[in-house]
């Protein structure tokens, strides 16, 4: 999974700049995600992992579900990918270019892991903090997970604050075995 992030971002940095140029990151934003549910279909996944097809053949399997719908350049970045063999890297371009989006449109999303249920004034308390240190604005969403003990971890984009009793137990079982 790692190396499909890896792979997608240099393709989802030029769709993005393609898209600018064109006035249309809307539209390749829907492609996208258009893209990257088809390659997700358990039968198209079946279809992509089959070795005794060609990479040609396999960008052309999913062009005739979806091509129709894309427009000729969409087309072109599906039939490159193929070439590439980089057909399962999609849902991780629509992922890279909704990033590239947000960034540039000055947005961030957030979540909130935390250890109980927070409450509105914490939520707002976060919200604020993170739009004051990233200088975007924030869209958080929170979980709970009872494994943390006691604070919370936030991830935003490529920021993880880890504030968890569990992480702060962890690190002190570790300095004591030394």
């Amino acid at each position: 999974m790692a190396e499909n992030t890896t792979a997608a971002r240099p393709y989802a940095r030029a769709v993005y700049q393609t898209a600018q140029q064109h006035n249309a990151v809307s539209e390749w934003g829907d492609a996208l995600a258009l893209m990257a549910a088809v390659v997700s279909d358990s039968a198209m996944r079946d279809v992509l992992d089959n070795p005794r097809m060609g990479r040609q053949q396999k960008g052309e399997a999913v062009l005739t579900v979806i091509g129709d719908k894309l427009s000729a350049q969409q087309q072109n970045l599906i039939r490159l990918m193929a070439e590439n063999n980089r057909l399962q890297a999609l849902p991780d371009v629509a992922q890279q270019f909704e990033v590239f989006r947000a960034e540039a449109e000055g947005k961030i999303d957030a979540q909130v892991v935390s250890a109980f249920e927070l409450s509105d004034e914490q939520v707002n308390t976060i919200t604020t903090t993170l739009k004051n240190k990233l200088g975007r604005e924030v869209s958080l969403t929170t979980a709970t997970d009872v494994s943390l003990i006691g604070g919370v971890v936030i991830k935003a984009g490529d920021t993880i604050i880890d504030g968890s009793m569990k992480s702060r137990l962890e690190s002190l079982a570790l300095s004591l075995s030394r």
